[in-house]
């Protein structure tokens, strides 16, 4: 019994690394059926929908923000996960919200060298609050999700591959 209780404390304080906590909160998502669209900017002020991501195979949103480690670090295990896939339908979108941070924001994507488009979330965003970030979902390029839970916390370039090749592969 120790032995189990010391393994779901150590998998619990694995899990706590992984994520930056938010200030609580579920994720609302969007129901069944629904389709997810919205209207937003990118980082750099130009006009970003929906639309921009509708002929997409797979869209991966990815929320993170510029003060969440976990959240920058895995930012270029997506990045090449974005290079690797986007001839293959694959559109990555990283959304954060917090303001009042853009030299941070524009340092950490400079200095990665993200490519794939980073957007100021809207309202409609919120939807997906888990409480943590990073926080990613997956939804095809008419806004309809294709998982039923959204993933919280960081992976590795393997994890996060595995994932995409099974969702792209299943749709």
């Amino acid at each position: 019994m120790k032995k189990i209780t010391a393994i779901l404390i150590g998998l619990a304080l694995i899990f706590t690394m992984s994520a930056c906590g938010t200030g609580g909160g579920q994720t609302s998502g969007i129901g069944e059926g629904d389709l997810f669209t919205f209207s937003t900017e990118t980082f750099q002020g130009e006009a970003f929908t929906s639309d921009n991501v509708k002929d997409a195979k797979l869209v991966m949103i990815n929320l993170w923000e510029p003060w969440c480690g976990p959240c920058v670090e895995e930012m270029l295990d997506l990045e090449k996960i974005y290079e690797e896939y986007k001839d293959q339908g694959l559109v990555i979108l990283g959304a954060f919200f917090e303001t009042g941070q853009d030299e941070d924001v524009a340092s950490i994507l400079e200095e990665a060298g993200i490519t794939y488009p980073i957007l100021r979330a809207s309202s409609e965003f919120a939807g997906f609050n888990t409480g943590y970030v990073p926080t990613t979902v997956f939804l095809t390029g008419e806004g309809k999700l294709v998982s039923s839970e959204p993933y919280i916390g960081s992976r590795p370039y393997e994890e996060w591959e595995q994932i995409v090749k099974e969702l792209m592969e299943g749709l």
